[in-house]
């Protein structure tokens, strides 16, 4: 068994957690929740602990101080993210992270490794992985860490997505790309040419790491630029992509509006009230006043791009608990 698949076998072990009635044994179970977390991903925020497991922020902050005077991990400060701080294990919570994980994770504790230019690309990432984990979509999960431990090249490696999970429907391994960025979507044909490559590579291999990528982003907008340039690079004359390969791109690659809105609500929005008890991370009537806009447009303009915007919209809602 390699590595990868060793990660993808013992992802789901502790992360998804029952609601015992004996508060030590669910203290217990959360503690080792952060742990296998943090330990999978390399670091974490309380957004994300608060998220999955359903906690009110004041139960992530006597959760996270908990496990600090514990000696099981820290909380750095920073400014790159909502949090203003990022979570990282101890020597003594690695040890812990490498028994419950049942492999060596080669993490360090040192804070100034860490690249805060990355942080909320990276806690995005986890929250779509950990969202998809909760709701029993997958079977388990490998991350970039996770596939840079076994690929040769490590962090310069072409293989490399943000996170690979294995559907629990088809059993197919499913790669998790973020786009956090419109630099590589927007009139920059030549880099959206090298990522289709990429992806090629593996869709087309009778053994290639993954046989569908989902595409995420906070910004709708987003995934829409890729999949237009997408058509603008198969449109192109001569294109170097045959029909076989763009078909087989279109049918592979599967764009992700619904969670854009989530996504941006945890980790973009900086008015985001911290300390809501309720986990209502946008206020119900500023919520649907920005729905009653979207509907407006949709209803005058009749745009397909607006119509997919009020889709994820109205599904961040139900998703935040706004709705039903």
């Amino acid at each position: 068994m390699n590595y990868i698949e060793r990660a993808i076998e013992t992802s789901m072990s502790y992360i998804c957690i029952a609601n015992p009635s004996d508060p030590g044994t669910l203290g217990s179970l959360r503690e080792d929740a952060v742990i296998a977390i943090v330990g999978a991903f390399g670091l974490s925020s309380k957004t994300v602990i608060q998220r999955h497991l359903g906690l009110t922020r004041e139960g992530v902050n006597k959760l996270v101080n908990r496990m600090k005077k514990k000696g099981l991990l820290a909380v750095h400060p920073s400014f790159a993210n909502t949090d203003r701080g990022f979570i990282l294990l101890t020597s003594q919570g690695i040890r812990k992270a490498e028994f419950l994980l049942n492999r060596e994770l080669h993490l360090r504790s040192d804070f100034s490794r860490v690249n805060e230019r990355n942080l909320i690309h990276d806690l995005s990432v986890q929250i779509v992985v950990l969202d998809l984990a909760k709701a029993q979509k997958i079977n388990g999960f490998a991350t970039e860490r996770d596939l840079a431990v076994q690929l040769k090249l490590r962090g310069n490696d072409p293989r490399l997505v943000d996170a690979l999970v294995v559907d629990a429907d088809t059993h197919c391994n499913v790669a998790i790309e973020m786009e956090t960025s419109n630099a590589k979507n927007k009139s920059n044909g030549d880099i959206r040419k090298k990522i289709i490559s990429k992806y090629l590579e593996e869709l087309e291999s009778n053994d290639g790491l993954y046989e569908f990528v989902y595409m995420y982003s906070h910004r709708q907008r987003y995934l829409t630029q890729i999949e237009k340039a997408h058509a603008r690079l198969f449109a192109a004359h001569k294109s170097s992509f045959s029909a076989d390969q763009q078909q087989l791109i279109a049918s592979r690659i599967k764009y992700k509006p619904a969670d854009c809105n989530t996504i941006y609500e945890l980790m973009f929005n900086s008015k985001r009230q911290l300390g809501d008890d309720k986990l209502e991370l946008v206020r119900k009537d500023t919520y649907l006043h920005h729905l009653e806009e979207i509907e407006k447009l949709v209803r005058s303009s009749g745009d397909r791009v607006a119509e997919i915007r009020r889709e994820g919209f109205i599904e961040a809602g139900k998703v935040l608990g706004i709705i039903d």
